[in-house]
């Protein structure tokens, strides 16, 4: 009986896990009164390693088809989003959503969240404002990891390579924020993170075909 309570649960705990997929949603916003207080940095920038990241704005050549951009037709944070737009105190710089697979820890992918100023198919160099990764992990419970970079002024693309990867040596002062966490969290929850420069709120469901 013991042996098939064990099997039972470990059935159920690969379902949870494993069965479904899961509809991530962001929005990224600053604080328009900043009191940074020692958050702000000039040196010590090390991006994280983008090469085996996710990038949703580019097609699917290259990419796991199973990360997917969603329309915004889906999104359920849209009455936050309008809260902040018109909000005295803050403003809304990146909303987006998508679908990934459910992964455990050996398998979860970084998504590469990146907000650029100046989105223009023209743009040879973007300038980038927001850069980091964000993942999402899940075994017995759901987990997030959180690493995301705040430029004061945008940089552009070809710069952040330089500082991309820990074998960057790039010692060019820049004035940036970071926000990085992980946390345990649960489905259909409002999740906050932020520091006094920018923030980001986080929702994770399941995915409804």
């Amino acid at each position: 009986m013991k042996k098939i309570f064990v099997l039972l649960v470990l059935f159920f705990f690969t379902a949870v896990t494993n069965a479904s997929s899961y509809q991530v949603e962001i929005i990224i916003f600053e604080q328009l009164h900043q009191d940074p207080d020692g958050e702000i940095a000039q040196t010590g920038l090390k991006l994280p390693d983008f090469k085996n990241s996710i990038n949703l704005a580019e097609t699917n050549d290259g990419n796991d088809n199973a990360f997917k951009l969603l329309a915004t037709g889906l999104y359920k944070l849209g009455g936050v989003y309008n809260e902040l737009k018109f909000s005295r105190n803050y403003r809304p710089l990146l909303h987006m959503a998508w679908e990934q697979p459910a992964l455990n820890e050996s398998h979860a992918r970084n998504v590469r969240i990146m907000k650029i100023e100046n989105d223009s198919q023209t743009d040879i160099d973007p300038m980038i404002k927001i850069d980091g990764i964000l993942r999402i992990r899940s075994a017995q419970f759901l987990h997030v990891d959180v690493d995301l970079f705040y430029f004061i002024n945008p940089l552009s693309e070809s710069l952040i390579q330089t500082y991309t990867g820990s074998d960057s040596t790039n010692t060019i002062q820049v004035d940036f924020a970071e926000l990085k966490e992980t946390r345990k969290m649960k489905l259909n929850e409002l999740h906050y993170f932020d520091n006094p420069v920018f923030g980001l709120l986080l929702w994770v469901s399941r995915f409804n075909n």
